[in-house]
């Protein structure tokens, strides 16, 4: 990926709403409302800053308040008719109507004890010192909406000059050593911004990945670092990324990506599901591997399932015994296993849905009058007539009635 010089817009909080859906905008609207009578300053920070000046949708609105945000999330709420989370210990809180979500969070500094560490929290900073404590610094960008100040920009780390260079660049030496998912962020945000990492970013990337930190990550956050990769506009950019960069064998060796893989997702439009990503990556490796991978991403049993059904897909060979194992396979593994191998796939999935098309000529009842007793004996009827009609040898009532009388009535029904 090469670096590409970007254009910024004004950043400005009237662009800032306009750059908002309309739900957004309206919590944007209650929060500047609730502070006026307190005069509580709030900034836009991160993500809505950096897409704002790209030009690009809003999709995220991130704000800092040198207070504490629960009383301030309750008069939003109050105002909208909305509901409220709060976390005291990290002083955040959010406010969510119509499956749109405000975050605040009171502006602080944070210390990591140990790698990977939940923080410890000190409240009530200013807002530089908490921009201090971000990932990258195209993310350490602040705008002010409220308060004698609003409109002003607070870009410390030259942030929007990185930005308009096409840099990602680590905000500080050990940013991947508090918080190594970090890496799986900085692919996220190379891809989709087409950013290239600096070369003290790339030095930190491999000392990170040389002393192991993911092995403190909890599977709960990789997983999650995960579906984040997969919901990208860009998935396969996120992915191939990740995978150069040595990010995804450094959460575990079987994650790296196959050539079949990548060839798999370069052109797909995310967002895609987490779990078809899963089988994507993992189908082609051996059960060991694959089940340990599974393990280490704390993978939901639906994603694991795909990645199995997707293995087993692959695997088989396009003739009834076969296909019959394969009516349970999820929707994820085989489109995952189209993607991996088309050519081959699609003539078997083609079988795969003709076998599920097809029934037999004769029910139930029908056989029962012909002679075929219940239990065992009826079921191995039905699924024999089902497989003599998928390969054309029987191919209407009257010969479904020909075939049982041959095979289930007039040899015996002891069989």
């Amino acid at each position: 990926m090469s670096r590409t010089a970007n254009t910024l817009t004004r950043i400005s909080p009237s662009a800032l709403r306009r750059a908002l859906d309309p739900v957004s905008r309206r919590l944007l609207d209650a929060a500047v409302q609730a502070t006026e009578a307190t005069g509580t300053l709030l900034w836009a920070v991160g993500g809505p800053v950096r897409d704002l000046a790209l030009g690009r949708p809003v999709r995220d609105l991130d704000l800092a308040t040198a207070t504490d945000p629960a009383p301030l999330a309750e008069a939003i709420a109050a105002r909208l008719g909305a509901t409220v989370h709060t976390e005291p210990r990290f002083g955040t809180a959010s406010v969510v109507i119509d499956g749109h979500r405000l975050d605040l969070a009171a502006t602080r500094t944070e210390h990591y004890v140990r790698v990977a560490a939940l923080p410890s929290v000190r409240l009530s900073a200013t807002i530089e010192a908490d921009l201090a404590r971000r990932d990258f610094t195209v993310n350490a960008v602040a705008l002010a909406v409220t308060g004698s100040g609003r409109g002003q920009v607070i870009d410390p780390f030259g942030g929007l000059d990185d930005l308009a260079a096409g840099r990602l660049r680590i905000l500080h030496s050990v940013s991947y050593h508090d918080d190594p998912t970090r890496l799986w962020r900085a692919g996220r945000l190379a891809a989709r911004l087409r950013l290239l990492p600096t070369s003290e970013t790339v030095t930190a990337q491999a000392l990170a990945i040389a002393f192991r930190y993911f092995d403190a990550v909890s599977p709960r956050r990789l997983w999650r670092e995960f579906a984040l990769a997969a919901a990208e506009p860009r998935p396969g950019a996120a992915f191939a990324l990740l995978h150069a960069w040595g990010v995804l064998a450094a959460t575990h060796p079987s994650l790296a990506l196959t050539s079949e893989a990548s060839r798999a997702l370069a052109y797909r439009r995310g967002p895609l599901d987490p779990a078809l990503v899963l089988a994507v990556l993992l189908a082609q490796r051996p059960d060991e591997e694959r089940a340990a991978a599974i393990a280490r991403l704390g993978a939901p049993r639906s994603a694991a399932r795909a990645a199995e059904d997707a293995a087993r897909v692959l695997a088989a060979a396009p003739d009834p015994d076969s296909l019959d194992t394969l009516t349970a396979a999820t929707t994820d593994a085989r489109l995952a296993a189209l993607w991996l191998d088309p050519a081959r796939q699609r003539d078997l999935q083609s079988a795969l849905r003709r076998w599920e098309r097809t029934r037999p000529h004769l029910t139930p009842v029908v056989l029962r009058a012909l002679g075929v007793p219940l239990g065992p004996a009826l079921g191995r009827a039905l699924a024999e007539l089902r497989r003599e009609r998928y390969l054309a040898n029987v191919r209407s009532a009257a010969t479904a009635r020909n075939h049982i009388r041959a095979r289930f009535v007039s040899e015996g029904t002891s069989r």
